[in-house]
């Protein structure tokens, strides 16, 4: 078994990285951080490019997460409600692209 080097699968694992990274960024920077907005842009680009990749309900939400936490008016239950639902978003987006990356048929 190898790996293939091919722009699907580059910018696959590039998702990957920088989802890992969000999480990251996401318990260690403030919630107003800029490259998370860049992230969902990259994301919104990859899900656009690539049919099939990633599940439309699923970028959707996460697109909302993302910038409902850049609000000030939430706190309290509703904002951990909402980071939680993020990281629900990371771990399908790593889940998927692993499973994309490995052939898994779901």
């Amino acid at each position: 078994m190898y790996f293939r080097f091919t722009l699907f699968n580059s910018l696959t694992l590039l998702v990957m990285a920088l989802t890992i990274g969000m999480i990251y960024a996401r318990f260690r920077c403030r919630l107003e951080n800029t490259w998370l907005l860049a992230y969902y842009v990259f994301i919104a680009g990859f899900w656009l490019a690539f049919e099939g990749s990633l599940a439309t309900p699923w970028v959707i939400g996460g697109l909302a997460c993302g910038v409902l936490l850049r609000f000030e008016f939430m706190g309290g239950f509703v904002l951990n409600s909402v980071r939680v639902l993020e990281m629900v978003f990371f771990g399908y987006v790593l889940w998927r692209c692993l499973a994309l990356l490995l052939l898994w048929p779901w």
